[in-house]
């Protein structure tokens, strides 16, 4: 979840220009979301996609001219996915295009939400587009949190209605979304606001950190998650070589972890041991507190399971919440990395039903 912040990060610690692509808006057949995004810096993309295809082919290149500017800016772009970008959707897509070149105090709202994401915290991210004022702000992003504007807009007009469309998009499902204001001065101010539902976004669990969660890791930190890896042997952790910046890795017993873990977690358990197994989807069964709970295995190994359940008095209904096993099995591709596309196929369709009815 929100993974473009360390590149984003890693540009700005380094002084190296880069282009935030962010999509503001989309109408009809899109190949891409509200709120997608990438980060580009020199001849590639560091993190993201909107979609592929002549879209971002076009939106990358004007990011390019962007970058040999000298100064920061911010834009937006329309761009209708018809015949004049060869591409058959038929919809559109607006796109602001945040150019950071020269690095300066403005730049302190990465670690603003920076901190704020690692506190699970919902803030609002308000962008100024243009100012076609005699104002000149001194600060282009401002992160709205508790009902207070970060940092201070000497403008008092644009401060309150900031701070207003900020509180109340917090109340919506809308995000992103664009709204011009009226400075002091008459003039008109346009501000992209982005909200951040760190609470909303879903917990995975992962127990085990064998071959096929290793192989899940550089999927599933691509997903709108929020991902707990757990594991009673540190160096199973230390056998992962990919990123590591997006997942909470805890080292202690399995079923002495659980207490602590968030409510209504995604929880996947794929250990060592069929006892310790045992003793995980027990315990989670006992609490009765997740949203999902599967377990690697073959259905004898499931059903077996659901007898000892059964045989210890489990209601019907937390039980058949017990799934075994997870993902599609394979006649020929059983690999890790095959396993684990499958497991995550599971977890995507289990978003995005999840998420259907917020989109009604």
């Amino acid at each position: 979840m929100n993974s473009w912040l360390k590149p984003v990060k890693t540009a700005s610690a380094l002084n190296n220009g880069f282009v935030l692509l962010t999509i503001i808006s989309t109408k009809g057949s899109t190949p891409c979301s509200n709120g997608d995004k990438i980060v580009f810096s020199g001849s590639e993309s560091v993190f993201g996609s909107i979609g592929g295809g002549n879209l971002e082919f076009k939106a990358l290149s004007f990011a390019g001219e962007l970058l040999s500017l000298n100064s920061n800016g911010t834009y937006l772009k329309k761009y209708p996915l018809g015949a004049s970008l060869g591409q058959c959707c038929g919809g559109y897509v607006n796109v602001m295009f945040e150019s950071f070149i020269q690095s300066d105090a403005t730049n302190s709202w990465i670690e603003t939400v920076s901190n704020l994401l690692q506190d699970n915290e919902d803030f609002i991210v308000a962008t100024i587009v243009d100012s076609n004022s005699e104002i000149e702000f001194s600060c282009k992003k401002f992160v709205y949190l508790d009902g207070n504007l970060s940092p201070n807009i000497d403008d008092k007009k644009i401060s309150s209605l900031i701070t207003k469309s900020a509180r109340d998009l917090l109340l919506l499902s809308d995000s992103p979304t664009i709204v011009q204001f009226e400075n002091q001065s008459g003039a008109l101010t346009e501000v992209c606001f982005e909200k951040v539902l760190t609470s909303e976004v879903q917990p995975v669990v992962v127990f085990g950190a064998g071959h096929i969660s290793r192989a899940l890791m550089p999927i599933l930190i691509n997903l709108p998650i929020k991902i707990y890896w757990v594991d009673d042997r540190a160096e199973q952790f230390d056998k992962y070589q990919g990123d590591t910046s997006q997942i909470d890795i805890i080292c202690d017993d399995f079923v002495q972890s659980i207490p602590d873990l968030p409510d209504s977690s995604y929880c996947l358990v794929i250990t060592y041991s069929h006892q310790i197994d045992f003793e995980i989807c027990e315990k989670m069964i006992t609490q009765n507190n997740f949203s999902y709970l599967g377990m690697i295995g073959s259905e004898i190994k499931g059903k077996k399971f659901r007898d000892r359940f059964h045989q210890k008095n489990f209601s019907e209904e937390v039980i058949n919440k017990f799934i075994c096993p997870i993902g599609d099995k394979q006649k020929f591709l059983k690999s890790p990395a095959a396993i684990a596309v499958t497991i995550a196929m599971d977890l995507i369709n289990f978003i995005e039903h999840k998420r259907q009815p917020e989109s009604v």
